[in-house]
Formats: C-alpha cells, structure tokens, sequence
C-alpha cells in the first residue's frame, strides 16, 4: 500500500540545497550502517539489498529496495525520499533525515558485489555550508531540484 507523500519541498524547487557534502563516508560497513541508522526501511536492513528501484505509482515517486530474499520493501518514513538523478541505473539517489540530507550514488555494474549497488554515499557537512548550482535531480512530484557540485576528487 503506498502511504501519502508530500511533493518536493518548495524552498527545493529549482533551487540549489543550500549545503556542502563531504566526501565519501567509507566502506560498504560503514555505509550500511549510517544507512540503517538514517534512513532505516520496514524490517530490513540495507545490508540485505540488491538494488533501490524508483516508481511512481501515482503522483508521487517513492524508493524501494529489492531484496536479496526477493522481497521488495520500502523506507520507515517514505517522506525521507527527495528524489533522485536519473533514470538510469547508474544514479544517484536522495534522502533527507532530521534535516540533513544524504546522496547515495548506485552503480549498475556493482550489482552483487555491494550492497544495493552502493559505490558511496555523500553526507551534508554540518560546518561548511554554502549554495553552488551543480547537479540536477528529479524531485519525487517530478519538479527539479538542484544539489551543490561535490568536493573536486569524486
């Protein structure tokens, strides 16, 4: 059953996140960890996916992780989706947790070799924090949301 989402945030719309992201958070542990913790799905952990499907049954789009058991779930609070970069399977998918967001950027070519196909995931820093029109992505009622360029060497 789909739960009721809000669309994108309207400080969002078309307008650069007003944050920096640090580097990468660290190997596939550590990534699945801070995951689990932020963002946490309906009895699963993200150390059991193997890939983060976006669909939009209706008017909203929602992320859904496919397990390793077969079982498709989604997030304890679908509202933590924001949006995400493409529709290819190489993307970078966007959540946001007590006002901190997180870029979880997904490969195709690591699937069952990462969990979710993870290659890494970006966190807002907390102490550098600043607007730079960089990415696109698509918010999850389809209106554009603009993420800052990530740090040189990603």
């Amino acid at each position: 059953m789909t739960q009721p989402q809000l669309g994108t945030p309207v400080p969002l719309l078309g307008k650069p996140i007003n944050a920096f992201f640090d580097d990468s958070i660290g190997d596939e542990e550590r990534m699945v960890s801070v995951l689990d913790e932020a963002i946490p799905l309906k009895d699963a952990s993200h150390a059991d996916v193997v890939e983060y499907v976006v669909e939009s049954p209706l008017r909203y789009a929602e992320c859904f992780a496919l397990l390793d058991d077969g079982r498709k779930v989604g997030l304890q609070n679908p509202r933590q989706f924001v949006g995400w970069s493409t529709h290819d399977r190489d993307r970078s998918l966007l959540f946001c947790s007590h006002g901190k967001h997180y870029e979880v950027a997904v490969e195709a070519d690591l699937l069952g070799q990462s969990a979710g196909c993870i290659r890494t995931v970006f966190l807002e820093s907390k102490t550098d924090r600043r607007s730079s029109l960089g990415r696109k992505f698509i918010g999850i009622d389809g209106n554009v949301v603009i993420l800052p360029a990530l740090p040189s060497g990603n």
